[in-house]
């Protein structure tokens, strides 16, 4: 009897240690296994729509993540992101951050980089032999919804356009078109939002926010591959 309880006892610490992993998609066991966390585990209020899951929202057209909905993170940073939250909410009550892209392994930042190598978006993809923020798990590519859960207007973006309306805002950008005040204040509330909650921008990318120095990052943790 008393072993029956036992094994049903190291069964149930079993299913709690590794449960996550047994209904995890491909992508998501990397993040579970490298020791990051859900986001929504920390903050349920954070609007997660990961772009690179979706074919229709990204610039390759291809499902990058094994249709993963969730938005894996370094805990310390998943924290930080929570109390970015709390303070954009405490100016903007039914606003709420969005998360487009957190955690990626480098071996989807190779895909991504072979892709773009040689074209005029190179540089946003950052060369995955030395390894993206995002493949350490301390980045994020962020932006703010309104109430109705519509995205700010924060002008030139890659994100949700066909390839001529990205080439075609690209073209804008570079004829000198500056961006309308609405949209300055818009990237602006961001910006302040994300670093005050200790948070690192990125500055040719408004939507790019470092969890911790690049440093800091390489020597505290791994590369998920």
């Amino acid at each position: 009897m008393q072993r029956s309880s036992t094994i049903v006892v190291t069964f149930i610490l079993l299913f709690l240690l590794f449960g996550d992993l047994a209904f995890a998609n491909m992508t998501e066991k990397k993040f579970i296994k490298a020791g990051l966390i859900d986001v929504s585990s920390i903050d349920k209020t954070i609007h997660v729509d990961l772009v690179f899951s979706d074919p229709k929202k990204n610039y390759f057209r291809i499902n990058f993540y094994t249709n993963l909905t969730k938005a894996y993170l370094q805990k310390e940073v998943a924290e930080k992101l929570s109390k970015a939250q709390k303070i954009l909410q405490s100016n903007k009550v039914n606003y709420s951050l969005l998360i487009l892209d957190a955690a990626r392994p480098r071996s989807v930042s190779r895909q991504m980089y072979d892709k773009m190598k040689g074209t005029k978006f190179e540089k946003y993809v950052a060369n995955p032999n030395k390894g993206s923020m995002h493949n350490y798990g301390i980045a994020v590519d962020i932006t703010v919804v309104d109430e109705a859960g519509k995205e700010l207007d924060m002008g030139f973006s890659p994100f949700r356009k066909s390839t001529i309306e990205i080439y075609w805002l690209y073209v804008i950008q570079k004829l000198g078109f500056k961006l309308t005040n609405k949209q300055k204040n818009n990237r602006k509330l961001l910006s302040d939002t994300m670093v005050k909650a200790g948070f690192i921008p990125l500055s040719y990318e408004w939507w790019h926010f470092n969890g911790t120095p690049k440093a800091d990052a390489r020597r505290r943790y791994k590369i998920i591959e």
